[in-house]
């Protein structure tokens, strides 16, 4: 009887902490493949963005300012001026972190998602994220959050000529 009740606990802790995140790979690129769904894991065109606008999180908005461009995730919300009132709908948010490719790639499970974010709270983040803003400014990892509280990890790499690999990492 005790060795069922050890077995029983040691596989409830494997499942509550041992659960792996999901991970995906995506290329994106402001001009041709600028809209991301977490959910579908996958990139979008502005044509087929349309068709599934329910299931996007973020689009890669580049603004010009000056003589360099600011490079910027953008989350669906109605209120968000920069992205087309024909694809709003979902309010997933973003917030930049020092995460460097390491600890990106050290986050594993959920608990390890849970014990490297959990100082942050919602209100930490927002509808918007930097990506780069400047030739010397780039930000690279990024925690989000659904609407229903799950969290998860973009690791952004510049791949050349506007191409970005974004890597995910969700609950």
């Amino acid at each position: 009887m005790q060795f069922k009740l050890t077995l029983l606990a040691l596989f409830a802790v494997s499942i509550s902490f041992g659960q792996n995140l999901k991970t995906f790979t995506v290329t994106m690129h402001p001009d041709s493949l600028p809209w991301l769904s977490v959910k579908k894991q996958k990139a979008y065109n502005t044509g087929e963005a349309a068709t599934v606008k329910e299931e996007l999180d973020f689009a890669i908005i580049p603004t010009p300012s000056g003589k360099s461009v600011t490079t910027e995730w953008f989350n669906m919300k109605a209120t968000n001026e920069k992205v087309p009132a024909h694809l709003t709908g979902t309010a997933t948010k973003i917030a930049a972190i020092s995460f460097d490719n390491d600890q990106f790639t050290k986050c594993k499970t959920v608990a390890d998602l849970k014990r490297m974010t959990g100082y942050l709270t919602t209100n930490s983040l927002a509808n918007f994220a930097v990506i780069r803003n400047s030739p010397d400014y780039y930000q690279r990892c990024f925690i989000i959050e659904s609407t229903d509280g799950k969290r998860g990890l973009l690791f952004v790499t510049e791949m050349g000529n506007g191409t970005l690999k974004v890597e995910a990492k969700t609950e």
